[in-house]
């Protein structure tokens, strides 16, 4: 009996075996398989873009203005207009939400990272909304920690009461930092809001960079 059985379990293989070979011997199967491969990217990437909004929404708009970054220089229209740029908020004076704010400063630096090949096309502005504290020395720190040595990340701050215009204008509370980051366009527009708190936002955010840089928006 226990001979019948394992022969009958071999006979499945078997016959799978000379299906396989019998496959193997025709041109027809191979080149089906050939043409699947390399259309599958492409049917991937017609769908993916399917899958994207017709146009991100326009949410408010940010009023121009002038601030300081990290190296000294002037961040206003004339840098911004005509670029996608993300803004995030963080503050000096972090307690009792440093590890927030850390967390969301690790996700702009992925996201810098991950749109690092659209060059000139994107910005990254950090406002630290407590102006009031922020130094030179806290600038450096904020350049060293976070590898903002070139124009891609600005980390900028004001005097308090146009600080606090701006980030009317992002409907964020002044005084400590936020998880919550904004998109704009090149037209100084606000096209969608990502809580970086939740792991899936990145991948949403990354998403209608692409569509907005994409549909030169």
């Amino acid at each position: 009996m226990l001979t019948r059985v394992s022969t009958s379990r071999r006979r499945p293989s078997a016959r799978l075996q000379r299906l396989a070979s019998r496959l193997a011997d025709k041109p027809i199967v191979w080149l089906s398989f050939v043409v699947v491969m390399f259309t599958w990217p492409i049917l991937r990437s017609i769908h993916a873009e399917r899958e994207l909004p017709r146009d991100r929404p326009v949410l408010a708009a940010v009023r121009p203005f002038t601030l300081r970054d990290q190296n000294g220089d002037e961040l206003g229209p004339a840098e911004l207009r005509g670029r996608i740029w993300v803004a995030s908020f963080n503050a000096v004076e972090c307690e009792p939400r440093c590890a927030e704010a850390e967390r969301t400063m690790k996700a702009m630096a992925q996201v810098r990272h991950r749109t690092r090949n659209l060059g000139d096309a994107i910005r990254l502005v950090t406002f630290m909304v407590d102006p009031e504290h922020m130094t030179a020395e806290h600038m450096s720190e904020l350049l060293a920690t976070h590898r903002a040595h070139h124009g891609a990340w600005r980390f900028v701050s004001g005097a308090p009461a146009r600080m606090g215009e701006v980030l009317r204008d992002f409907q964020v509370a002044a005084g400590a930092p936020h998880s919550r980051v904004a998109l704009v366009d090149g037209s100084l527009q606000i096209r969608g809001y990502y809580d970086l708190a939740d792991d899936a936002a990145i991948a949403l955010l990354l998403r209608d960079v692409s569509l907005l840089v994409s549909r030169g928006s």
